[in-house]
């Protein structure tokens, strides 16, 4: 019963990964998620590493980075995991492994981050985030569902509309609200594009703060 249970596991992560891929190659010129073929951050720029210790795994690709499309969807870089956002993995329902990763930065889940930030574990001013290590592909309609992985979902543990709270979460965390740069308009910009598409973004008071 448990090698029929391991297979179907592998079976399901594999049909993830493949229409993860199938989703890029269909939408990239339509979504602009690429740019030659590399992946682009939420500010328009090439995908930068989230990895600071090249000796060090957190749950990033060969080149440490936040590129993961399928499975867990590791797409948020925070920096410095077990000193900024204390109790990250026991709050979102797993063992104390962030707290033990020192100095280290991690590729977190979608769903983890948004669940993290439903049950208010951070202040909305504290930066906790390596913003252009995010790939943009983490503002698509593909994660919003609550029947696929992403922003809605995270081990039987969501919370209602968590999706507000993670999406919001990341974009105060990489705007900069004072003289916004070239940067904070171009994710401003792919925010409201995003949103402006989802009942659960679009009526929110942020949201009519950043794009109405």
């Amino acid at each position: 019963m448990k090698i029929i249970k391991s297979i179907i596991g592998l079976i399901i992560s594999f049909i993830s990964l493949l229409l993860g891929f199938l989703f890029i190659n269909k939408n990239k010129k339509k979504d602009n998620f690429q740019d030659g073929g590399a992946m682009l951050n939420i500010y328009n720029e090439p995908l930068k590493k989230c990895s600071n210790n090249p000796n060090d795994s957190g749950s990033w690709d060969s080149e440490g980075k936040c590129s993961e499309i399928g499975g867990g969807v590791h797409q948020i870089c925070v920096e410095n995991i077990a000193t900024k956002t204390k109790n990250f993995s026991k709050s979102t329902g797993q063992s104390d492994w962030s707290d033990k990763r020192g100095s280290s930065n991690h590729c977190v889940c979608l769903g983890a981050w948004a669940l993290y930030n439903a049950k208010n574990m951070i202040s909305k001013d504290k930066k906790v985030l390596k913003c252009d290590a995010i790939p943009k592909i983490a503002l698509s309609d593909r994660y919003v569902s609550k029947f696929s992985q992403g922003w809605n979902k995270w081990n039987g543990l969501e919370m209602n509309n968590q999706v507000k709270d993670g999406v919001e979460a990341m974009v105060r965390n990489c705007y900069k609200t004072s003289n916004p740069d070239k940067k904070s308009k171009e994710l401003k910009k792919n925010y409201c594009e995003f949103a402006k598409n989802h009942s659960s973004l679009n009526k929110t008071p942020y949201y009519k703060k950043m794009c109405s």
